[in-house]
């Protein structure tokens, strides 16, 4: 095999003298200058994909505090409807989570204790399954167990399958407790309502926004 070398002596090499070379200064330090050089040359190649991390962070941070806003106006808009209002709003949700009401369910709004009842069109054909709503909107006040037992008396008149109980406030322990007891009742409360308006997107316009990917910002 013929051995072709394709490797030359520069002009600084062929002017070397060996009888007085220092290899510490004519190598060593030589070295370790281009390697240096190197080495910071590739560092602010790779700064492009750190500051993109730092945006992404950004964003995410950006996103989770618009949509805390966006959670501290939807509890203010609806601590603020009236009474009749509410009672439109939380039937309005009922109705996106399956539930269905007749004209007679919504007009006996206020009598007995209970603000409308329809029927669960998703757990069969045939229009069985009764539901009982009452809506509570406080502004400070818990509700409590007797609002519970009042509500439990309610849908007893009304045979209803079971009863949801909805609040922009929270529930009593104790009222808690006594939804357990008896027909089924499901809590609804402030937390819960924020919750579901989002799932459902209830009276919300959802927004999207873009980010540039890496693409178009590296090298």
């Amino acid at each position: 095999m013929k051995f072709n070398p394709k490797i030359t002596l520069t002009q600084d090499g062929a002017n070397v003298d060996l009888t007085d070379f220092d290899v510490k200064t004519e190598v060593r330090d030589k070295a370790r200058s281009y390697w240096e050089e190197h080495s910071t040359k590739n560092k602010s190649k790779n700064k492009p994909v750190e500051t993109l991390e730092v945006e992404d962070e950004e964003n995410e941070s950006t996103d989770d505090e618009l949509l805390d806003d966006f959670k501290v106006k939807l509890q203010s808009a609806i601590a603020n409807m009236s009474p009749a209002k509410f009672e439109q709003f939380s039937r309005a949700l009922l109705t996106k989570m399956g539930v269905e009401f007749t004209n007679k369910g919504v007009q006996v709004s206020n009598d007995g204790g209970i603000d409308g009842y329809g029927y669960h069109v998703d757990a069969d054909d045939f229009r069985t399954t009764r539901v009982v709503i009452q809506c509570k909107r406080f502004n400070s006040n818990p509700v409590s167990e007797p609002d519970i037992n009042q509500f439990l008396g309610a849908m007893n008149k009304y045979q209803a399958d079971y009863g949801v109980f909805i609040t922009n406030s929270r529930f009593t322990n104790k009222a808690r407790e006594a939804a357990r007891e008896g027909t089924p009742i499901t809590l609804i409360d402030g937390n819960d309502l924020i919750r579901l308006v989002i799932k459902y997107e209830l009276y919300i316009t959802p927004v999207t926004t873009y980010v540039l990917d890496g693409f178009y910002t590296e090298d």
